[in-house]
């Protein structure tokens, strides 16, 4: 089981962890948000650990780190993308970018595939004409000897249907090629955590029959339900810095993304499993120190974001501290067998919603319902369902 740094806007950010803190097994490159030329720059011996994602999901993109790949549809068709058009050049694309994958060395190959905000019964049929069957007649003559993941950014109406979950199973098994699914879901939550149990366990459920299928899953952009699907023991998980690595949507691959302002500075605390707001946690450490004693990990990271003067969201230091805190969790978890893992994902809720209760009982108030404990009722539902035979 590995876990991959889902890079983004700070990438740098995720590779030093990687190499400097010995965080994860790798990298998951994100061409939204790194020029080909600085990806083509990057350590040899990091990319042949890590992973390209060619980042298909809105074919039109106007992104302008997007444009620098000649592959991407936007830049193959010309004068402005269209589906009619991309037909034409998919296999010249397909060819470009596989070719530019097996350059660069990365570990395994990634086929990219189209997101769809709907369901569409046509679905299956309009991947493959897109982007599959193309990649697999390239990566066919290319005689490629490499793991070969087909990307599949699902939707939360999907992961509660079981007819067309199980029409997806049944397209990805037929092609004998594919030895795993990079998949991902935008859940449509509007909390930074995933708070509906028919949507986290539909998700957690569609991973479960893709690895009775035999198919190496990696659980893209995920946050930290991520800890439980250590409970599904798949090939890989993901760790992300900003939230648009930690929850898949298409917002950052649009070109007017709506205006937002900076969230508050927040820092993960891993016996609460959820990140708490600054200025909650300082309140604590400050009025109720045997409290502060209780639920905090130090990092060397958080340390020195504490002790700030000004501190400030994009400072780097809360998202290493996430990436060396929640890497000692998943280190944790991955050295337990499953039944005992589980037992232990178990326990680790149960002490965070007692923690909880003592933070409340102490008069503090978190005045965000994204610093509360609401995810966690649900993550202990997943968790005793697992459980049971």
């Amino acid at each position: 089981m590995k876990l991959y740094h889902q890079a983004g806007f700070r990438s740098n950010w995720s590779i030093d962890s990687y190499q400097n803190d010995s965080v994860g097994d790798g990298i998951i490159f994100s061409p939204v948000h790194e020029t080909k030329e600085k990806l083509i720059e990057k350590d040899v011996q990091l990319k042949s650990h890590s992973l390209f994602d060619p980042q298909f999901y809105i074919p039109d993109s106007q992104k302008s780190k997007l444009q620098t790949y000649d592959f991407f549809p936007e830049v193959i068709t010309g004068d402005g993308f269209k589906t009619i058009d991309f037909e034409t050049v998919a296999f010249e694309s397909a060819e470009k970018c596989v070719d530019f994958q097996l350059e660069q060395g990365f570990q395994a190959l990634i086929i990219p595939t189209r997101f769809f905000s709907d369901v569409k019964s046509d679905f299956t049929n309009q991947q493959e004409v897109f982007t599959v069957s193309p990649f697999l007649d390239t990566i066919k003559r290319r005689g490629v000897k490499k793991d070969i993941f087909l990307t599949l950014p699902m939707i939360h109406s999907i992961m509660i249907d079981e007819g067309f979950k199980n029409d997806i199973l049944n397209w990805v098994t037929s092609f004998p090629e594919i030895t795993g699914i990079y998949v991902m879901c935008d859940h449509s939550e509007n909390a930074k955590q995933v708070q509906d149990f028919s949507k986290l366990w539909g998700y957690i459920d569609f991973i479960r029959k893709l690895q009775n299928a035999k198919l190496k899953v990696i659980v893209g952009y995920s946050n930290t339900e991520a800890l439980l699907y250590t409970a599904l023991a798949p090939y890989a998980v993901t760790v992300g810095a900003y939230e648009n690595t930690r929850m898949f949507s298409i917002d950052k691959f649009l070109e007017n993304e709506s205006d937002r302002r900076g969230p508050k500075p927040r820092l993960y605390i891993p016996k609460l499993l959820n990140w708490i707001r600054l200025n909650t946690l300082i309140e604590i450490k400050e009025d109720n120190p045997a409290l502060w004693q209780k639920i905090y990990t130090p990092t060397k990271y958080s340390e020195d974001f504490i002790t700030k003067t000004n501190p400030h969201f994009a400072n780097q230091e809360p998202y290493k501290h996430y990436f060396l805190s929640f890497g000692n969790q998943f280190n944790d978890l991955k050295a337990l067998p499953i039944d005992l893992r589980i037992d232990s994902l178990i326990q680790s809720v149960k002490t965070a919603n007692s923690l909880y209760d003592e933070i409340r009982q102490n008069g503090i108030e978190f005045f965000n319902r994204d610093c509360e404990n609401d995810h966690l009722e649900v993550w202990l539902r997943v968790l005793k369902k697992l459980k049971t035979p």
